[in-house]
């Protein structure tokens, strides 16, 4: 989208969001954008190898994921290492087969709608992080973080999930950080992008009931 039609938009757009539940601050005036933060977790009664396997399906987040309209993911660019990888909750690193890969998600939320490619990085079990790439696309700065850690409980008054144990739960922790290469398109994109963060964590729970039952309490 060129200047000339974002600024005529930029007015009503906000208008359209004006109100609505609080968003992360923007940036002040015209100036070099900050780079915005948020953070959200919460627990999941869907196994970790489930919840994981639901973020790191980029190829299908056009179907799920909030203001995402197109999501591909450039199989030629898969890459495998082994990485020595050190999760929180274990005392020692471990040795993983840690997979990257690019991919290209277009978001909108009419009258903004761009296209940015992502560097994927996906250590099993427990962590997933996308990078936006540098030079030419909308940001200076994008990274998007998902940890996730096994919940030891007891059954009792957990729901019941016919796919899973009744133990079986996620804690999910879900980060962005991100700035705007462009002022102008800080002021509108924020908006875009500060509701697609707080809707995400309730799409990625809806998909996983979709795809493995809805859990059930007893």
């Amino acid at each position: 989208m060129n200047s000339t039609v974002l600024r005529r938009h930029l007015a009503q757009f906000s208008a359209q969001l004006a109100g609505r539940r609080g968003f992360l601050a923007m940036p002040g005036g015209m100036g070099r954008p900050r780079i915005q933060t948020f953070r959200e977790s919460q627990e999941f009664p869907y196994t970790r190898k489930q919840v994981f396997e639901v973020v790191a399906d980029v190829d299908r987040y056009s179907e799920f994921v909030p203001m995402c309209t197109n999501s591909t993911v450039f199989h030629s660019s898969w890459r495998t290492e082994n990485v020595v990888s050190r999760e929180p909750v274990l005392p020692h690193p471990t040795t993983i087969d840690q997979r990257s890969v690019q991919a290209e998600l277009a978001v909108g939320y009419p009258p903004f709608r761009e296209r940015y490619m992502s560097n994927v990085v996906l250590e099993q079990p427990w962590r997933i992080t996308a990078t936006a790439v540098p030079g030419g696309g909308i940001f200076t700065h994008m990274c998007t973080i998902w940890e996730f850690a096994e919940v030891v409980a007891s059954t009792t008054g957990l729901p019941a999930n016919p796919f899973v144990q009744q133990t079986a739960r996620t804690k999910v922790s879900f980060s962005i950080e991100y700035a705007f290469a462009s002022p102008l398109h800080a002021q509108a994109a924020s908006l875009v992008f500060d509701k697609m963060a707080r809707s995400n964590m309730a799409a990625y729970l809806a998909r996983c009931q979709q795809l493995y039952g809805t859990p059930v309490r007893q």
